[in-house]
């Protein structure tokens, strides 16, 4: 216990010894972190907007003129009993051109030339997200298709291939970005510690002249360089909420990082601080 109290009294002392080296290592490591955290501020509207567009698939279910009531209730009956779906919804031709109508909105004039209704009874059908994959829909079209009373069904199969095509590169983007921020971010955290040893090695050259351990050596550095990782953090964090309001006052669907985020976030930051140090004081006490 004693151990720890010295250690941490010993990290804090190292962060006042040098308090205009120490500020500019938390201001160097906070403008690396924000630019992480730019990076993370994308990546979760960046989902947001694909999850939007994901529960925008629907496949609907165009059934045949003269169907049969046993053939309505039994493709009811299957679509409600399917895995795969969250709500179907049974329209009358009728109930489908109002609706047309009211989705036309001031354009619905386009219809007056309509002498019938042209369109048939259907089935709108929401599927679960994990549905919602080229390979998955197509089957559940093919089994619904095979249906007696169905004369087609639409999912916008292009439109969903695309979509998850471009989900997957974006998603492979987003992990190449983030590992290369990461790397770059903990290079700069052990640049800086490394900057604060140089500074210092008087320090450390008397502390091994009077007998001190690598490890005694070792663990202040290693506090002070979480204690600047944590507050690099949440100089960054403030940044990003900064820029988060500036954003929602111009676009107001920005998503802001939740508070969870935001302190994993915060314990990312002290964790490069601390890795950052270790990294550095290897290669440094190694020469001696």
């Amino acid at each position: 216990m004693n151990t720890l109290l010295f250690t941490l009294r010993e990290g804090i002392l190292n962060l006042r010894r040098a308090p205009i080296l120490s500020a500019t290592s938390v201001a160097v490591m906070g403008l690396s972190l924000f630019v992480l955290g730019i990076f993370l501020l994308i990546t979760v509207n960046l989902r947001t907007a694909i999850t939007a567009v994901q529960k925008q698939v629907e496949v609907v279910v165009f059934l045949q003129p003269e169907f049969r009531d046993a053939e309505l209730q039994s493709l009811d009956a299957f679509l409600r009993e399917h895995p795969a779906v969250l709500q179907a919804r049974f329209l009358t031709r009728d109930e489908a051109l109002a609706e047309f109508r009211r989705e036309l909105s001031d354009r619905e004039y386009l219809l007056e030339a309509l002498e019938t209704n042209p369109l048939p009874d259907t089935f709108e059908v929401m599927l679960f997200d994990d549905w919602k994959t080229t390979d998955r829909i197509a089957l559940f079209a093919e089994q619904v298709g095979g249906m007696a009373g169905v004369e087609e069904v639409k999912y916008g199969r292009e439109w969903v291939g695309r979509l998850n095509r471009v989900i997957f590169v974006l998603v492979m983007v987003d992990l190449f970005l983030g590992a290369v921020v990461a790397l770059s971010s903990l290079l700069v955290v052990a640049n800086t510690v490394k900057l604060t040893l140089i500074a210092r090695r008087d320090m450390i050259e008397l502390m091994k002249m009077v007998g001190a351990t690598v490890g005694v050596i070792r663990r202040p550095f290693v506090i002070e360089g979480i204690l600047q990782g944590g507050l690099a953090a949440a100089l960054a964090g403030v940044l990003l909420a900064s820029l988060t309001g500036f954003l929602q006052g111009r676009v107001p669907e920005v998503v802001a990082l939740s508070g969870s985020l935001l302190f994993a976030f915060f314990m990312f930051g002290a964790f490069l601080g601390g890795l950052g140090s270790l990294i550095s004081l290897q290669g440094f006490l190694r020469k001696w």
